[in-house]
């Protein structure tokens, strides 16, 4: 076996073992090397290390020897310190290199805004919702123009990172040539620039416009919906969109909605969209808002309790910007009022926002949030397995269940593959005799019903 094979094989082999949403949150996105028989994995943040070394690091290292007939040691670090060396995080160069220069656009003008420093693939959290667009947007940063990915047209809900996504390939693009010309606009701003031209009937301007977006090496246009109504601006951009197109240059278009469903947006305009690739970004799951959160802290130079951040990905559920504006909150109360982050913290600061977003609390609810502490499939969960963490798990369920809802105890059995009253009566005694035994598992109760209860 190939030394850089080892991480490929030894994924494949966990596939078989782990939950597809585990692989992709966890593992896949872990950057590898081999050398004298260590394997040196390299998570994006100190969170994803501590859970990569608690849940997984011994299954790896046994799964990785035993693929490659000797032993070997796994070394879990961090991106930025992969064994001591002074390795730049993609999208960010030292302030004294000149590239820094370059990757500012040179003008403003025509509308055009700065990439965010922050929206880079160094700083984006993959997870499942989002997998296929970030694997397109770093193959279009390396190799933009390609006719499989052109144009990218991004949509989905508010708040969930489809600018992120688009201006990340922007600044992939000028790691590989500083002085590419990206042009990244938004919607209404390509409107109204090119509207107060025609007003003001400036034509050695327009033309200047004209020539300014159709010399773009790669166009990023945010909010394309908000071309509804505007004919003239829709035929401009038609004519820019073809003349880039046809000069292999990269576009990239994000919108709230599929481009057939765009209303006020001529017919043509809405084909040409759909000529390269359409992607859905769907809200974050459950393990990618965590490490979303997780990221986050760390950034702000915040330690938060995985507790603390689980009660909180679990009660934020609808976009990217919400979580991190509940976050924001929470670490504005413990610099500004000297307050520890906890799950009571959270439950005063957010309580409107959370009892927005509360849903009523049934037995599927109570499953989902169990499955997702412990790390399991709720196909799993509701299993025949007699594995100790899965019993715990399913016993743990039982249990809110039964303190938590009105259903009765033959209802609850039904809801775990058909099991009788008598299974929920004993998984009730057995949690019950386990917390005045372990303060492991008294912890996790109170914590499980922090989380489920209102």
């Amino acid at each position: 076996m190939t030394h850089s094979s080892i991480w490929t094989n030894c994924l494949t082999r966990l596939e078989s073992e782990l939950s597809e949403q585990e692989i992709n949150t966890w593992l896949r996105p872990l950057d590898s090397e081999y050398e004298d028989g260590v394997l040196y994995l390299h998570t994006p943040n100190r969170y994803a290390l501590s859970i990569i070394k608690n849940k997984y690091e011994d299954l790896i290292t046994k799964t990785a020897s035993s693929l490659n007939g000797t032993q070997i040691r796994v070394e879990l670090n961090v991106s930025n310190n992969r064994r001591g060396r002074n390795v730049a995080e993609p999208g960010h160069f030292p302030k004294n290199d000149k590239r820094v220069q370059n990757r500012k656009q040179k003008s403003l003008d025509f509308g055009f805004a700065q990439l965010n420093d922050e929206f880079t693939l160094a700083n984006h959290v993959m997870g499942e919702s989002n997998r296929l667009a970030r694997m397109i947007i770093e193959n279009i940063g390396d190799t933009p123009g390609l006719r499989d990915y052109n144009p990218l047209f991004l949509y989905g809900e508010v708040g969930i990172g489809k600018t992120h996504l688009m201006q990340a390939a922007g600044h992939r693009m000028l790691e590989g040539n500083p002085n590419a010309k990206i042009g990244f606009v938004h919607a209404t701003s390509f409107v109204q620039q090119l509207v107060n031209l025609f007003k003001a009937k400036e034509n050695d301007r327009i033309e200047l416009f004209k020539q300014t977006y159709r010399s773009l090496d790669a166009l990023l246009i945010d909010d394309v919906h908000m071309f509804a109504g505007a004919n003239a601006s829709q035929q401009e951009f038609l004519q820019t969109f073809n003349s880039l197109l046809d000069g292999d240059k990269q576009i990239i278009i994000t919108s709230d909605r599929f481009f057939k469903e765009l209303t006020d947006v001529e017919d043509r305009l809405k084909s040409r969209f759909g000529q390269g690739v359409t992607i859905r970004v769907n809200p974050p799951e459950f393990e990618t808002r965590m490490a979303i959160l997780a990221q986050k802290a760390e950034k702000r130079g915040v330690v938060i309790d995985g507790d603390v951040l689980h009660f909180l990905a679990s009660k934020i559920q609808s976009n990217v910007r919400e979580l991190e504006g509940a976050l924001n909150r929470l670490i504005a109360d413990h610099r500004f009022l000297g307050l520890p982050i906890t799950i009571d913290l959270v439950k005063r600061a957010l309580a409107d926002l959370i009892a927005f977003n509360e849903k009523p609390l049934d037995i599927e609810t109570i499953q989902k949030h169990v499955a997702n502490y412990y790390g399991i499939r709720v196909e799993a969960l509701v299993s025949s397995s007699r594995k100790k963490d899965l019993t715990l798990a399913r016993h743990m369920a039982m249990v809110l269940a039964r303190e938590l809802t009105t259903l009765s105890l033959p209802e609850i059995g039904k809801a775990f593959n058909g099991r009788n009253h008598a299974t929920v009566i004993h998984a009730c005694k057995s949690i019950g005799k386990q917390v005045e035994q372990s303060s492991r598992i008294a912890n996790e109760y109170e914590v499980l019903k922090q989380l489920l209860a209102p």
